[in-house]
């Protein structure tokens, strides 16, 4: 993994860009002081806003840090509604709890 976070067809990577796009107009800052932040030339942020580019991991973060946001409100609704966790889908199977409760110790049977 490259710490990248990877569009979806960019369709993703636009959700994110147009998050940060938000935070930036309600903190009254524009895309050069967002690049000033980053130490990227403006016209890198650019590419990224345009969806053309993903953020990385540690750039969303410093976004977030920087903006005092947290990343789930930084990354927004959308983006979080995708993220579907193994154990939400065996839940959404039908699995019981006692399979989700598994002592650390349990031996599979013969």
């Amino acid at each position: 993994m490259t710490g990248r976070v990877h569009g979806n067809g960019d369709e993703r990577s636009e959700l994110i860009a147009s998050e940060i796009r938000a935070w930036l107009a309600r903190r009254k800052l524009t895309q050069g002081d967002l690049a000033r932040h980053l130490g990227i030339a403006r016209s890198a942020v650019s590419v990224r806003m345009s969806g053309a580019r993903d953020f990385t991991l540690v750039e969303l973060m410093e976004i977030a840090e920087w903006l005092d946001v947290t990343l789930a409100d930084l990354l927004g609704p959308e983006i979080l509604r995708t993220r579907r966790s193994p154990r939400t889908e065996l839940v959404g199977a039908g699995a019981s709890e006692e399979l989700l409760r598994l002592d650390s110790n349990q031996q599979p049977f013969d």
